[in-house]
């Protein structure tokens, strides 16, 4: 099975992500779209053989180009080829794995019909931070250490994926996949581990951005993306002034 990928300066999460997964008998490719990371991450990328990196400049916003860049992925694979999606902020669950290499080592997916999507249920988790820190503690296997679930569960994600000429990613942030004619979903012990940011203060740069889409959207008259989201508290302050 082939993996697409996407990533701008995660030199520090490249080995702990990858590593986790590359050496598997039943993995074959792992295609990786750089979006010109000024770092060392195409350096550790390129210690891994089934690794191949390609450039495609981010040119646009945070969450605006990552959909861009996820339908540049979709060019690295060929017609009804079946290939899993994962990001460097997620873990494949030891079920999820399981479940790869079955239907990878069956060389076919018949059982599945007509679907062409499946969608895995991800599991947000939160690490355990220094105290008075934003840093997380990072564990022996270079993943931070579980504090607690957050966010929604199941929080299905459209993960493994059937190529067809009609797929097309839309919307900001909360991606959708359009083009796709049938779709099932996996849960259960098969999902993924969702990290939130090793550094607590990448997720609040993130959240700002969001903000800012959200308040623009607003303005135009346009509906609050896939599902309606209220202002963090804590962002609140960052409302104030925005429309004239």
């Amino acid at each position: 099975m082939r993996f697409s990928m996407q990533c701008t300066n995660e030199e520090k999460v490249v080995k702990r992500c990858i590593g986790d997964f590359h050496d598997l008998p039943w993995v074959d490719e792992i295609v990786v779209i750089d979006g010109g990371s000024n770092d060392y991450t195409v350096q550790e990328l390129k210690q891994f053989s089934k690794v191949k990196v390609f450039h495609h400049p981010w040119t646009d916003e945070y969450h605006n180009m990552n959909c861009v860049q996820r339908n540049i992925g979709l060019s690295y694979f060929q017609e009804n080829e079946w290939f899993f999606m994962l990001d460097f902020d997620e873990r494949m669950s030891d079920g999820l794995k399981e479940l790869l290499r079955i239907h990878s080592e069956k060389g076919q997916y018949s059982d599945w019909g007509n679907v062409d999507l499946i969608n895995v249920a991800r599991r947000t988790i939160e690490p355990i931070r220094y105290e008075d820190s934003p840093h997380a503690i990072i564990d022996e296997d270079g993943w931070p250490v579980v504090s607690h679930q957050i966010g929604q569960w199941p929080d299905y994600q459209p993960r493994l994926i059937r190529k067809n000429y009609h797929l097309h990613w839309v919307n900001c942030p909360h991606h959708v996949l359009d083009g796709v004619k049938e779709q099932n979903y996996y849960g259960h012990d098969c999902f993924l581990w969702h990290f939130d940011k090793d550094d607590a203060r990448d997720r609040e740069r993130i959240e700002k951005k969001w903000l800012r889409n959200k308040l623009r959207r607003e303005e135009l008259g346009l509906s609050d993306d896939v599902f309606t989201s209220s202002v963090k508290p804590e962002l609140f302050q960052y409302t104030q002034g925005y429309f004239k």
